[in-house]
């Protein structure tokens, strides 16, 4: 092959590769219909191409306005399993370490469940509920981001006062991320969620 034909070839491989179609964050709910107040949702990577990475969207949940006063969630927090080191509850070092480590053949990106807060109690009492269930059931085994939504407190009505419990889709040990677990991801992930969500709420108000 020629000087030539090898620099054609570069470039056309080149622009390939800068043309390729990026991809797409896709999600899928259930849950809301037929329990209200629970949804799940799955996010994964469709496509080939390079990944925007999931830093974006969760940054857009904690900061859903544009006021610099009012335009952030109510509340957030970090979640990890107790082995977990202390550097991933700073959410900037979770998510850069989560977009920049996950391998170009895993899809599943994370699940959101979103609960809806009772508006008959203070809201920091429902989250309080949430976080618990969350710690019971997903930051034993993989990092959780908490994000509450009150539209209240920033004096608008809304959707209602909820909490997003994001789960990334990867465990956590000792020695950092490791696999994404495919069960967490899929429709028994979904129903072992409302199932211990359910048990929760139950537990708390027999205690009531």
């Amino acid at each position: 092959m020629t000087r030539k034909h090898m620099l054609k070839l570069a470039a056309s491989l080149s622009e390939g590769a800068h043309s390729q179609e990026r991809a797409v964050l896709r999600s899928f709910s259930k849950g809301e219909g037929e329990h209200p107040g629970f949804s799940f949702t799955r996010y994964w990577w469709q496509g080939e191409g390079p990944r925007d990475g999931i830093a974006p969207w969760v940054r857009k949940k904690l900061r859903p306005g544009d006021d610099p006063i009012f335009g952030h969630a109510a509340r957030s927090e970090v979640l990890l399993p107790p082995c977990a080191p202390g550097d991933y509850a700073n959410i900037d070092f979770l998510l850069q370490r989560f977009d920049e480590t996950l391998p170009p053949f895993e899809n599943h990106a994370m699940v959101q469940v979103k609960l809806a807060l009772d508006e008959s109690e203070p809201w920091h009492s429902g989250y309080e509920r949430v976080r618990a269930f969350a710690r019971d059931h997903f930051a034993d085994r993989f990092p959780v981001i908490l994000v509450a939504h009150i539209p209240g407190t920033a004096g608008l009505e809304g959707n209602g006062s909820h909490v997003h419990c994001i789960v990334l889709s990867r465990f956590l040990s000792v020695n950092g991320l490791r696999g994404a677990c495919h069960l967490l991801c899929s429709d028994r992930g979904y129903a072992a969620a409302l199932s211990a969500w359910r048990q929760h709420t139950n537990v708390g108000e027999a205690a009531a």
